[in-house]
């Protein structure tokens, strides 16, 4: 037999796709399959998601912002598994766009900033988002995520909306809701920074990110907004 799974996509703008796949074979095949169960990367709500509906060719719509390896399991009528795998190919509407520099952030824009952090350090977080505020960043984080939103998704929207990428990681080793959050910022190309409690090591910090060790109630968030003005400006 020679099912595969085919896919096609839609870029929709801010690193965010619209894609869709299907499962492709003769007639004859595709008949006798019963259902497909598509298995989606873990960052998705659902991550599987059972489909019967032959006549589109049991066909999965979604969307995301990231390739990854998909699979689906086809389920024949006789009990039957196949299973199928597809390295899910997303392209920027034009070339250009994934390598674009930046640009300057016109002067009435505050700078913005993406603040990941583990539930654990939520008090601390907070400390921080008021810092930051209060030197004129517009601080984002799991707080700006609406009611009904899908988590991931939000995530990922604001992330490609910041400036930067600013973690922290406490007293515990980095979680790895943090560490996937770093290593997006670097995806987007977004400059990223870890700001590590006294005593916390950096060996497991993501190499894309800037490292810096801070006192939490001393730390000045002036010296971030520095760094970034003197890169955008440059």
């Amino acid at each position: 037999m020679s099912y595969r799974i085919a896919q096609d996509f839609k870029y929709v703008g801010n690193s965010y796709w619209r894609w869709w796949a299907w499962i492709e074979g003769d007639d004859a095949e595709l008949d006798r399959v019963k259902e497909v169960v598509w298995i989606l990367h873990p960052s998705f709500k659902r991550t599987r998601i059972t489909v019967n509906d032959r006549s589109n060719r049991f066909r999965l719509e979604t969307a995301g912002w990231g390739t990854f390896l998909l699979r689906a399991e086809v389920v024949l009528e006789d009990g039957e598994k196949k299973l199928l795998s597809h390295n899910l190919r997303l392209e920027y509407a034009e070339p250009a766009a994934a390598v674009a520099p930046a640009r300057a952030v016109p002067p009435s824009r505050p700078l913005s900033l993406f603040l990941s952090y583990s539930t654990q350090d939520s008090r601390i977080a907070a400390k921080l988002r008021e810092n930051f505020k209060k030197v004129g960043f517009d601080v984002l984080d799991q707080t700006r995520i609406g009611a009904g939103e899908p988590w991931s998704e939000a995530l990922r929207r604001m992330i490609s909306q910041s400036d930067a990428v600013v973690g922290f990681v406490g007293e515990n080793e980095i979680s790895p809701w943090v560490s996937d959050e770093i290593k997006a910022a670097a995806a987007c190309g977004k400059p990223a920074f870890v700001l590590l409690a006294p005593g916390t090591s950096s060996a497991v910090i993501p190499s894309d990110a800037r490292t810096l060790q801070v006192d939490v109630s001393h730390f000045d968030p002036s010296q971030i907004a520095n760094l970034l003005r003197s890169e955008k400006s440059s």
